[in-house]
């Protein structure tokens, strides 16, 4: 391996949800682009243990970092200025599965923002540092012998209600603040025997409204996906589609009037487009999403039903995403009931939300999108309630298996645009002298 110290570059959209964090980062091995899809549950447990009982041996760095779902089992530390303690955390997958000192997960019924609270941070450093310890293995069939340095470009989301006062101050959370130094953020990695340190210096963080981020993916999918979704609509409702038989795949992409109904795990966000533009005076967010039917249903079945015991919502929802065997079907069924019941409750809270922002925009709204991690499992509750207030609207449903995914690639386009244009400023006019 070259003695030579060379500095890794990572370009990356990091959609840090309350359920579950969903990512696109691109870097190289060699000289090739190389693509991380990240999804892992947005929770991690910490325990003061500065090293792991039985670490992994360094030798099974090439099958465990690359071959395996490295982002669901990494265990690192941090010394930055946005993570205040030095513990090791164990993410993803991971953590729900293994007992330490403290289980955090995202605080989806209170007033905190997503922004204030220490995770946000210690995800989003987390996976850059994981993607660039892969890219190292990947090439180089080893553990590095020294520490990492990485120069990061990242598109970043927040709660519409929160980027709107919060969008320049979460960046510089990262960047610093502009005309200073860059802070660095070091991420020790400590699976294996011999730990790895990866210093992550973020270049530049585009920060984007949630649910505004999945719009530029929709986009930027163009007709094939508008070709799907008018195929749902006349598989799903047939009656609604018939009013629609005029309308192209090519004629739904050049829709500029939008509202969009992004549910997520601890908010739901409606982004508004007008004349193709982020409308930010009518969209809105409800501090509510499906992590509050999960967290109301657990109180219930605490009090009800011993032989329902979850730890966490995360658990709960891992849970009711795995297909049941025979043996677990009936206290899946019991779970899942009580799920229900509270999502009758959460649809009509979106659905009255949503009737407000339509106020503001109906008379000029052409196409409402639903979409999001949290949209399918209340699909069946949602989708009426929508469409009764969006009236001649048409409310196109995505399909969650993959509209959950959205938002990180609208956050990914960003970083990947303001990439772009950074060098091609940097690049000498023609004719210039270099």
């Amino acid at each position: 391996m070259s003695k030579i110290d060379k500095t890794m570059y990572l370009t990356g959209g990091v959609d840090v949800g309350n359920g579950y964090v969903k990512g696109v980062i691109r870097g190289t091995v060699n000289k090739r682009d190389a693509f991380d899809q990240i999804d892992l549950p947005s929770a991690v447990v910490s325990t003061p243990r500065s090293t792991p009982k039985v670490p992994l041996a360094d030798a099974e760095a090439a099958k465990i970092v690359v071959e395996g779902d490295f982002y669901n089992r990494l265990d690192c530390s941090f010394a930055s200025p946005l993570v205040a303690h030095s513990d090791r955390r164990i993410f993803g997958r991971a953590a729900l599965n293994t007992p330490g000192s403290k289980f955090t997960q995202f605080e989806v019924t209170g007033p905190r923002s997503k922004a204030d609270q220490e995770l946000s941070y210690v995800l989003v450093l987390g996976v850059f540092a994981a993607k660039a310890l892969r890219d190292y293995v990947a090439e180089h069939g080893a553990l590095p012998d020294r520490e990492l340095r990485v120069d990061v470009r990242a598109g970043l989301a927040l709660p519409i209600a929160e980027y709107v006062m919060r969008r320049s101050a979460f960046a510089a959370e990262f960047v610093g603040a502009p005309g200073s130094e860059k802070p660095v953020h070091l991420v020790t990695i400590k699976n294996f025997s011999t730990p790895v340190t990866v210093r992550l210096t973020f270049v530049d963080v585009q920060v984007l409204p949630e649910g505004a981020s999945a719009q530029f993916a929709i986009t930027d999918k163009g007709a094939p996906l508008a070709a799907a979704l008018l195929e749902d609509l006349r598989t799903s409702d047939p009656l609604e589609a018939a009013g629609l038989a005029e309308v192209t795949p090519e004629l739904l992409v050049g829709v500029r009037n939008t509202i969009g109904v992004d549910v997520g795990e601890g908010t739901v966000n409606y982004p508004v487009f007008t004349d193709g533009q982020f409308n930010s005076e009518a969209a809105g967010t409800l501090d509510q999403g499906y992590g509050t039917a999960l967290t109301n249903a657990l109180d219930r079945m605490s009090e009800a039903d011993k032989n329902l015991a979850f730890a966490s919502r995360k658990q709960l929802a891992d849970f009711l995403q795995t297909k049941p065997s025979v043996f677990l079907r009936g206290r899946y069924d019991r779970a899942l009931d009580y799920v229900e019941r509270e999502s009758v409750y959460l649809s009509e809270e979106i659905a009255s939300r949503f009737s407000d922002v339509l106020a503001e925009v109906g008379a000029t709204t052409e196409v409402v999108y639903v979409y999001g991690g949290g949209s399918g499992p209340i699909k069946e509750f949602l989708r009426p309630s929508l469409q009764k207030v969006a009236g001649d609207i048409p409310v196109l449903y995505l399909d969650a298996s993959y509209s959950r995914h959205l938002n990180r690639e609208g956050l990914y386009l960003a970083a990947r645009t303001a990439e772009s244009l950074a060098a091609e400023a940097a690049r000498p006019a023609a004719g210039a002298a270099v």
